[in-house]
């Protein structure tokens, strides 16, 4: 299991600097990998991403405002992840998005659960060890 979570991780890495490399020579990638979606799916996926970028900077000065201590660097994707479920369900409910538009947040959900297993399993591995691990 902890091979299948790591390459996961990987893939999603790569996804990752895939689209920013694509993002600069001025082509978009949509997640997973779609290249050409309709205009509302990029309108609604716009939406929930900008939620989701608010809620983790909302959720970061919080936790600074309240002194607690730094979050893993992973923790702060799985955060992310979550913000952007939440607003891709709100979203969808709220503008009647079509499901099958909604699609890619099984795939996200996905990486979401293979993130959150990693997290415990560091948690587990790392204790009784003294460890910083600042974003």
């Amino acid at each position: 299991m902890r091979i299948f979570r790591k390459v996961s991780i990987t893939i999603l890495f790569l996804w990752f600097i895939t689209s920013i490399v694509m993002t600069v020579f001025g082509t978009d990638l949509f997640f997973p990998f779609d290249l050409k979606i309709s205009e509302s799916e990029q309108i609604y996926r716009y939406k929930t991403s900008r939620f989701a970028a608010g809620c983790l900077l909302a959720y970061a000065v919080f936790r600074y405002l309240f002194s607690f201590k730094a979050a893993p660097s992973l923790a702060i994707v799985l955060n992310f992840v979550v913000f952007y479920l939440i607003g891709g369900l709100l979203f969808g409910y709220r503008d009647n998005i079509d499901p099958r538009d909604m699609q890619h947040l099984l795939v996200v959900a996905f990486l979401a659960l293979m993130v959150w297993f990693e997290l415990r399993q560091r948690t587990r591995d790392d204790v009784g060890r003294f460890r910083r691990d600042h974003f």
